[in-house]
């Protein structure tokens, strides 16, 4: 009878505990925004590799090590990557929404972030040119004291982040969306 009674204690406990989701604190809000405003602000500016650093360290260790890269190599393709595409794409406003963000919690109490995300581009595809909006969520992880950015969006980054963040295996990712704007 004792133990019946220590296990529905345990089981009511783990069950109120699981609800139990820890909201950021003010500083790590702060922290989030003024990392969202520096990552604009790299962005504007071109400053490629600054936006790359603001990519989880354990993101970017995992692309290095599997593409047989340094962190630096890695960089330094991701730029001429990123160069290649402005031949062909010119992006005309980026916009991350702070005040529509989106607070979860992992499975450690740790929160995270989805920040919607809207992007407007102009792609010159054999002279003609044409708009498009992408709306997407930027995913936001915190690590001890500092957030960081990941785009989610496509197939490929998500299963990178699920196979360093195992925890996010069975969390719904938003899906993104691109249409044409004329």
């Amino acid at each position: 009878m004792l133990r019946t009674l220590l296990a529905l204690w345990l089981a009511a406990f783990v069950a109120v505990g699981a609800g139990w989701a820890r909201t950021p604190t003010d500083i790590e809000k702060q922290a989030l925004s003024a990392t969202v405003e520096e990552f604009k602000a790299a962005f504007g500016a071109n400053d490629m590799g600054h936006v790359f650093g603001m990519t989880s360290p354990k993101i970017l260790d995992y692309i290095a090590t599997s593409s047989g890269l340094t962190i630096d190599q890695l960089q330094t393709q991701m730029q001429a990557a990123w160069a290649d595409v402005q031949k062909r794409v010119t992006v005309e406003s980026f916009r991350m929404d702070l005040a529509a963000v989106r607070y979860l919690e992992r499975e450690d109490g740790t929160p995270y972030a989805f920040l919607p995300t809207e992007t407007v581009m102009s792609v010159d595809k054999d002279g003609h040119k044409q708009r498009f909006v992408a709306h997407s969520q930027t995913l936001a992880l915190l690590e001890g004291s500092q957030w960081y950015l990941v785009r989610v969006d496509e197939p490929k980054q998500l299963t990178i982040v699920r196979k360093i963040y195992p925890e996010f295996e069975k969390v719904e990712f938003p899906q993104g969306t691109m249409e044409a704007l004329d």
